[in-house]
């Protein structure tokens, strides 16, 4: 459908906006200054005042800005526990979206980061994705396998920068490997190693061997753990 004038307006408006946030992340890269994080929700409110019907599309890429701002706006305040929950309900929320969409409930392949595929309470404190698709598949009489990539000691990752839209290689870090060092240890030095985790719960869930809480949520939240030793990182197209 076509936009209103004032639509229009309110649109270019909100462009404005993150167009300036975009130079301004150029002279001082901080996440701070990116238009996800900056940005003033008014601005996409405006805009769907303005629109009150708009098409299916429109209206879903506005909900996810208007959503995405709101999210940015409590981690910057601090609020990182709000942040993380409302994060997680947007997500679940996109998956149903899709799901329901779907005349014949697909088979999936999903790649996200590890907590949001994590089964059971995450390292966060939410209860994300993982534990929604694993639910998903069993009333459809199915099963969801939850596969957790690790890079291996020593290598590198590929880092996103989302101004200049290409990869840039780093030290591989993050905070993933914490908790996880005894198993990190055990991966084959030159080649990558897949860890099945249903042999390690029942070592994890014995007092004997003090595993630390972050390993056992790890090995019950996922099927397998894959350590990519001597991986190397994307690389642009």
């Amino acid at each position: 459908a076509r936009k209103p004038q004032a639509a229009a307006t309110a649109l270019a408006r909100l462009r404005d906006a993150s167009d300036a946030a975009a130079r301004q992340f150029q002279l001082t890269p901080k996440p701070d200054y990116l238009f996800p994080f900056s940005g003033d929700p008014a601005l996409v409110a405006a805009v769907k005042a303005a629109w009150p019907k708009p098409d299916a599309r429109s209206a879903w890429i506005l909900d996810t800005l208007q959503e995405t701002l709101a999210i940015n706006q409590l981690w910057m305040t601090g609020q990182s526990w709000a942040s993380n929950q409302r994060r997680a309900a947007n997500l679940r929320a996109n998956l149903l979206r899709h799901w329901r969409s779907s005349a014949q409930q697909p088979k999936l392949f999903m790649k996200f980061g590890a907590s949001h595929m994590q089964r059971g309470l995450t390292g966060v404190g939410t209860y994300d994705m993982g534990t929604l698709v694993g639910e998903l598949a069993a009333i459809e009489g199915k099963t969801a396998f939850h596969l957790l990539v690790l890079p291996g000691r020593n290598t590198q990752i590929a880092s996103f920068d989302p101004i200049a839209s290409t990869f840039k290689p780093r030290p591989a870090g993050g905070g993933y490997e914490k908790g996880l060092e005894r198993l990190l240890d055990e991966a084959l030095p030159d080649v990558p190693t897949l860890f099945p985790t249903e042999p390690l719960r029942r070592l994890a869930g014995s007092a004997r061997e003090n595993a630390g809480p972050e390993l056992v949520r790890t090995v019950n939240g996922f099927d397998a753990i894959l350590v990519l030793t001597g991986s190397t990182p994307s690389n642009n197209f």
